[in-house]
């Protein structure tokens, strides 16, 4: 003779019952519609900063060395003087913007390297 089924007991006062298997399942969605698709993600949820560029208004127009110190003459704000390395829009010099500062200069290349949040942009003559 065959076992009787046995019922699943009925909720338990005080606790709370789990959902079903088939509930879990329904409840997780998996993949995407089409999933040949090129992924749709924003500069800030993929943690890429757009490139950086020049300050707007800064002009690089040269580099010198003088005193065997390598300067880049540029323009900015309606200003017109040298940068050296080291030096920070704001604090040391009104010839960058606040947070701007000067990473490199390349005499030999004509090259000035400014950095910022991170960041570094080269410009070259």
């Amino acid at each position: 003779m065959a076992a009787a089924p046995v019922a699943a007991p009925g909720p338990v006062a005080g606790l709370t019952p789990l959902p079903s298997a088939d509930q879990v399942v329904a409840s997780v969605s998996s993949g995407r519609v089409d999933p040949f698709a090129p992924l749709q993600t924003t500069s800030a949820q993929s943690g890429v900063r757009p490139a950086l560029t020049l300050p707007q208004g800064l002009v690089f127009n040269g580099v010198i060395r003088s005193g065997g110190t390598p300067e880049a003459l540029v323009q900015f704000s309606g200003e017109s003087g040298t940068l050296r390395v080291g030096q920070r829009g704001g604090r040391t010099t009104t010839l960058l913007p606040d947070g701007w500062s000067v990473a490199s200069i390349d005499v030999q290349k004509g090259r000035l390297t400014l950095r910022q949040a991170g960041q570094s942009v080269t410009a070259e003559l």
